[in-house]
Formats: C-alpha cells, sequence, structure tokens
C-alpha cells in the first residue's frame, strides 16, 4: 500500500492501561514484601472486590486489542442503494391484530435472546456473530414494511428493575431506525443495529451493586461505570464477523463531538457517524425510562433534550433532524392531550411538521376511554384540533398496541 494511502493512526490514551499496570504492580510488591501474610485469602475478599479487580485483569489483557480497536477508521459515508428506498409502510387499517400480536411476541421473546447472548459473551462461548446477526435479523422483514409499530415498542418505556437487555434490544431498534433514515444501505444499516444491539455488553461486567445503585454514584462507582466501553471490548474480543465499524460503536458511544464523553475525549470528526447515531438513541431511551437513581421524562421531553445537545454541539444536529422525521417531536406512541380534552397516541410522524403527527384518539372529551370500534385515527395537519400537553405513558390504562 502507498503510504500516502495508509489511514492515519489515531493517537490512543492509555493513561487508563498505565494506571492498571501501576496498580497491579503494586499490589504484587507487597505481596512478595509479605504485607499479606496472615490475612484471609482472595477468596474471602468481598465479592466487588474481585470483580473490579477480575474486570482490571481483562482491561490489561486486552489492552492491544482496544488499542487497535481505538485506531480504526471506517468508511461510515452512507453508500447506495439506501435501505430507505425499499421500505413501505402499513396504515392502521392495513395492520393485523395477528401481525401485531406476532410483533410484540417476537420483541418480548428476542429481550429473551438478548439476555442468552449477553450471557454467552460473559462465558467466553461465543465464537461468531451468528446469534447477533439472527437477533437484528429478526426484525428486518417487519421493520421493511412497518417501521412504525417496531420503533413503538422499541419507545415504550421499561417497567422492570434491571433494563439492560431491555434497553439494548430498543437501542439496536432505535438506531437501525435512524440509521435508514439517514440513507445507509441494508448492510451499514444492520452494522450500526448490531454495534447498538453490543453497546452497553460491557456493563456485564460491572458490579450490580453499582450498575443498579438507588441514588447518586460516587466518584469511584462512576469510573467503574465509564469502563463499560473498554470492558465490552474484552467480551467481543474473540467474536469474529464483527466489522470494525461495528466493534467502533461499543466503544465509542458515550464520546461527545464537544469532546466531553468518555473514554478517550473524542470530539469531533473523531467520533465514527455509526457510534453517533446510536448516541442520539441512547440518550433517548436513558431519558424516557425511570432509573432506580432518577425519575424517568416524557418522550417529548426526551426529543427537546437531544435538541438542546445538538444545538450544543455535543451530539449530531444533522443525525437528530432525521430521528425527528422518523420519530416525531411527539415519539411514536406518546400519548398527547389535545385542546378539546380528547388523549390521542402518536402514530406515525409529519416529516414536514414535526408537531403535527398522525393519532389515534383513545378517549372523550372527558377522558373516558373510547371502545375499539370507536377510536379512530386523526392526522392533525389538516386539523383544526391541537396537541396542547405531552403526556406521560401511565396518563391513561392503555396496552402499547392500542392505537395500531
Amino acid at each position: 500500500m502507498n503510504p500516502a494511502q495508509q489511514k492515519p493512526i489515531m493517537p490512543w490514551d492509555s493513561r487508563r492501561e498505565k494506571d492498571i499496570r501501576q496498580i497491579l504492580g503494586e499490589l504484587k510488591a507487597l505481596e512478595e514484601s509479605g504485607y499479606f501474610d496472615g490475612l484471609s485469602p482472595s477468596a474471602d475478599l468481598p465479592e466487588e472486590l474481585q470483580a473490579v479487580g477480575a474486570t482490571d485483569a481483562k482491561l490489561v489483557k486486552s489492552a492491544p486489542f482496544i488499542r487497535k480497536v481505538s485506531r480504526f477508521r471506517p468508511l461510515d459515508h452512507p453508500v447506495q442503494p439506501s435501505l430507505h428506498q425499499f421500505m413501505s409502510q402499513l396504515s392502521v387499517h392495513d395492520r393485523t391484530e395477528i401481525h401485531k400480536t406476532e410483533t410484540h411476541r417476537k420483541f418480548q421473546d428476542a429481550v429473551g435472546q438478548v439476555r442468552i447472548l449477553f450471557g454467552k459473551l460473559m462465558r467466553g462461548e461465543i465464537a461468531s456473530n451468528a446469534l447477533i446477526r439472527s437477533i437484528v435479523g429478526s426484525f428486518m422483514d417487519t421493520f421493511m414494511k412497518d417501521r412504525n409499530l417496531i420503533v413503538n415498542l422499541a419507545a415504550a418505556p421499561y417497567v422492570g428493575d434491571d433494563y439492560l437487555y431491555d434497553h439494548a434490544l430498543k437501542l439496536c431498534l432505535l438506531s437501525l431506525s435512524l440509521a435508514s433514515s439517514v440513507g445507509y444501505s441494508r448492510a451499514q444499516a444492520i452494522e450500526v443495529a448490531q454495534g447498538a444491539l453490543l453497546a452497553d455488553v460491557g456493563m456485564m461486567l460491572v458490579p450490580e451493586r453499582i450498575r443498579n445503585k438507588r441514588g447518586k454514584l460516587t466518584d469511584g462507582e462512576l469510573f467503574e461505570i465509564k469502563k463499560h466501553p473498554q470492558l465490552g471490548l474484552t467480551l467481543l474480543e474473540h467474536v469474529h464477523g464483527l466489522s470494525e465499524a461495528t466493534l467502533l460503536v461499543p466503544y465509542q458511544h458515550h464520546e461527545r463531538l464537544g469532546g466531553t464523553g468518555y473514554p478517550d475525549k473524542r470530539a469531533g470528526n473523531n467520533v465514527s457517524k455509526f457510534s453517533r447515531i446510536v448516541s442520539i438513541a441512547d440518550v433517548f431511551t436513558a431519558l424516557i425510562n425511570k432509573r432506580t437513581y432518577r425519575e424517568s421524562v416524557v418522550p417529548y421531553q426526551a426529543m427537546v433534550s437531544l435538541l438542546s445537545l445538538g444545538g450544543q454541539g455535543q451530539l449530531d444536529s444533522e443525525h437528530i433532524k432525521h430521528f425527528l422525521k422518523a420519530v416525531s417531536i411527539f415519539p411514536l406512541g406518546s400519548l398527547v392531550r389535545l385542546d378539546n380534552g380528547r388523549v390521542g397516541k402518536v402514530i406515525a410522524p409529519n416529516p414536514v411538521e414535526f408537531t403535527k403527527p398522525w393519532i389515534s384518539v383513545l378517549t372523550s372529551e372527558d377522558g373516558v376511554l373510547l371502545q375499539k370500534d370507536r377510536v379512530h385515527q386523526l392526522d392533525l395537519s389538516s386539523s383544526q384540533e391541537k396537541i396542547i400537553e405531552a403526556l406521560t405513558p401511565h396518563a391513561i390504562t392503555h396496552h402499547v398496541l392500542d392505537g395500531f
């Protein structure tokens, strides 16, 4: 290869690796000096300290691979033909109850598949990306003909205690939707979706007490959380078939264009476009879900926060515009109140007038739930009615499929 054509090598911040090596060296010196003589064997150490020591050892062992991934410069500009060109969209009247029920069941089953996948990665049982591709691929046909229903499921808040697996799948599907809106090809969109599915796999190596802590994290706990991009790569190092662009997503999805993210404080063009897509979906899903240390926000407020971060130069503003077109300022599945008192659910975006999506009207003017045969659809862009309030998902009793 001509030297002039070689990919530029990005500097890699190895301070963390040096810190870990220094700590391990100090511990070894103390051990050799007899400092630990007479103390309990290491097996009696608190489980969390054992876990932290084990993860730090994984980081040291995988440091060359992490360094290699950090230097990747993927070809991440959209390639034609775009996935979006081949997509269609079912209307409410075209969807059958069987289609809706099967799609919802497939979503729930896929969350279980993610749990199995992450467990296998933890145990080092995954040698290829076949299971990863199968999870993404299982939604592709439905996504191609009914993206709105898929996004509705992906944008619904989670109600359990440990949402890691649910979050991974939703992040995957929202990233797939955004990648198609940006104009990526089918193959590229699948790379983005796989990267999103694996983005937080490193959290499996963060002690559960920290991961699910109620209340504000200490600086030390936050330090452990911020290891998860590198820890994810230690679990993916020996998985064959993952592209460079896909591997960058778990590593970079917490980087910010303004240089305030982690692990390397990358900025601007040093953050891959695939990672920028997943960052947007990650912020959105994180905001709409209640966590042990904070309350959730309504999806509308999450979209406003994304716009603010785009204006500040932290997230990719062009990609946020595409997200708006695909999801709406009142994201699909959101409950909204109209100026006549009726409550509706957003069922389709308006790519031109973001504040005037299609909705299904679910209640009467006095707030009483309508019978299924009286639920009807309304295009707010051609109606005198308008949205006056974004509601919480629990404002009325309803199922995630209601209105669709």
